[in-house]
């Protein structure tokens, strides 16, 4: 029988209890019982309420100041224009080309800009409040195993990592993955304290959702929540199996979904996925966002700034992983070797208690993350969200373990641990908070100064035309996107793969619908236009270049139609 070894004084419900009954009398057994529950009440909830404002306000200083992410911030405003970019999650606002992801996490942004207008903070603010939501979230996970303690530890420890404060100021999804890992991993432990099966699989259906928004980052906790249903569900072996098959099913229809009827729209009816190879959203789910990533090396620049192994954690040096999480990290090895020798010493945690089941799912989480994480040749700081509720909650559960054997004195000596385990973190996280730092990934090419120069000289000379620009890469148009919400002909997708052939563009630039280019003359050059897309080539030799009369750096923009080469334009 699955037992729960929390601190009486913990279980809300037990402290409401007394409360409602002091709406009905008031004898003073019953006064005395409304004074204890209020008391227990305000000892949960006074604290959770600070240490939640506190990481919010981390979470929202400075917040218009942060910088964007042209690229989904791009996808987001075409998202905005039409129900088939917003169900297609199109990059541009033609339809042409959409995103690298399922658009899950983006329509949480098209709602957000279409309540509040469109600006960076729209954008951002789900990111933010999912990180928020995620800490008393965690507290109550953390809670229901360890105690009030080691909940409230765990949210602070969560509420002033730099990690996380850095992703949530970004407009990437890696925020709400997080949150939605937690919320699955929740929904086990009320389904193994009720006795019941449903909210098991309600944790595949919202794992499922996990996997729309981040794809393969977001099942990094898969074996962990198979090892906690796996110790939390009670009952007979086929009671067992119907649970976690259920899970799994629910986990597959709503995570492949989207996927499967999305992809029944033919090629020539949907826009063309971001880092696919063939045109297919199975390609770019699975090969690009999962084999490659997998199997992927980095650049050799890159791998000297960011080595894999474990130390890059601990490294201050590249992206500066030792401020933002590695403090927190050694935190959790130290004080969960401690609390763990503690309590197998004093068996203070039964085989079948709920305690241990979450342990070992902590436990696992955190390890197989990290292992995961710091092999990952192409790493990013934002992918650490896959594991920051681990480390939190492990040194949460440190602290409330070693607070407990001086009950009587534990709230002193846990606020004195919590503060001195996590006093370096935050001060790296006032520093993220103050300098407005984000991991948002691709930055702008272009100044917003350029930006407006190059506007305002299309909006000049474009005429009627039915595209603003034609580009040769994504991340040359998307500010300009962000900027105007005009369509733009997209010449290549990632990695150069051709998505115009030279006859349509010609066509289309005969026919007057597009009279302008964004070029990168580079690489064509030095390769003598062998590694170029066909229509980039044409590009390149129909147009010349006018960057200087629209106010920008030579080798940025070329009037298309023009039958001398633009090499020896001015």
């Amino acid at each position: 029988m699955l037992t729960d070894h929390a601190d009486e004084d913990d279980r809300i419900g037990e402290a409401v209890g007394p409360l409602m009954e002091a709406t009905v009398r008031r004898s003073p057994r019953t006064v005395r019982g409304t004074r204890s529950a209020i008391v227990a009440l305000a000892l949960t909830v006074l604290p959770l309420a600070l240490i939640t404002a506190a990481g919010a306000t981390l979470r929202l200083w400075s917040f218009d100041r942060v910088g964007a992410n042209p690229f989904y911030d791009a996808a987001v405003r075409s998202m905005s224009l039409s129900w088939h970019n917003l169900f297609f999650g199109a990059l541009e606002p033609g339809g042409q080309v959409s995103v690298d992801k399922v658009p899950a996490d983006l329509w949480l942004q098209v709602l957000s800009v279409r309540l509040f207008g469109f600006s960076g903070v729209a954008v951002r603010l789900p990111e933010a409040l999912a990180s928020i939501v995620a800490i008393p979230l965690l507290y109550d996970l953390v809670r229901r195993g360890f105690g009030r303690t080691a909940g409230l530890a765990a949210a602070a420890a969560l509420a002033i990592l730099p990690a996380a404060i850095l992703t949530a100021h970004s407009d990437t999804m890696d925020s709400l993955m997080m949150l939605l890992d937690v919320a699955a991993a929740w929904l086990i432990v009320v389904g193994a304290q009720q006795r019941r099966v449903w909210p098991v699989v309600a944790a595949g259906a919202v794992m499922g959702l996990a996997f729309d928004v981040k794809l393969f980052e977001a099942l990094i906790v898969g074996p962990a929540l198979v090892l906690l249903v796996a110790l939390t569900v009670t009952g007979s072996a086929r009671r067992r199996l119907l649970a976690a098959g259920a899970g799994f099913v629910a986990l597959l229809i709503v995570g492949l979904g989207w996927i499967a009827v999305a992809s029944l729209t033919p090629l020539g009816q949907r826009p063309w996925p971001f880092g696919s190879a063939d045109g297919s959203i199975w390609n770019m789910v699975f090969a690009y966002n999962g084999v490659d990533r997998l199997s992927g090396s980095a650049s050799a620049a890159a791998l000297k700034l960011d080595p894999p192994g474990v130390l890059r954690f601990f490294s201050s040096g590249g992206h500066d992983y030792l401020a933002t999480v590695g403090t927190m990290l050694l935190a959790a090895i130290v004080l969960g070797g401690v609390a763990l020798a503690v309590a197998v010493r004093g068996r203070r945690y039964p085989a079948g208690s709920l305690a241990a089941a979450c342990a070992v799912f902590f436990g696992t989480w955190l390890v197989t993350g990290i292992a995961l994480l710091s092999h990952m040749q192409r790493m990013q700081p934002r992918y650490l969200e896959a594991v920051t509720p681990a480390i939190a909650a492990v040194v949460g559960i440190g602290i409330g373990v070693l607070a407990r054997p001086v009950r009587r004195r534990s709230a002193l000596i846990a606020t004195c641990g919590v503060a001195a385990v996590l006093a370096v973190p935050a001060a790296s996280a006032l520093t993220v908070a103050r300098q407005h730092r984000s991991d948002a990934g691709l930055p702008s090419r272009i100044s917003p100064q350029a930006l407006d120069r190059l506007a305002a000289f299309l909006a000049a000379n474009g005429g009627r035309s039915r595209y603003e620009v034609a580009s040769s890469s994504v991340e040359r148009a998307a500010p300009l996107i962000v900027r105007d919400g005009r369509p733009v002909l997209m010449l290549t997708s990632e990695g150069g793969r051709p998505l115009l052939s030279a006859a349509r563009l010609a066509t289309e630039v005969a026919g007057g619908h597009v009279r302008y280019a964004l070029l990168a003359r580079g690489p064509c050059a030095a390769s003598g236009g062998s590694t170029c897309a066909p229509a980039v080539r044409w590009a390149l030799r129909h147009s010349r270049d006018v960057s200087a009369a629209a106010g920008l750096a030579p080798g940025t923009l070329y009037r298309l139609g023009s039958t001398s080469p633009s090499a020896r334009s001015g």
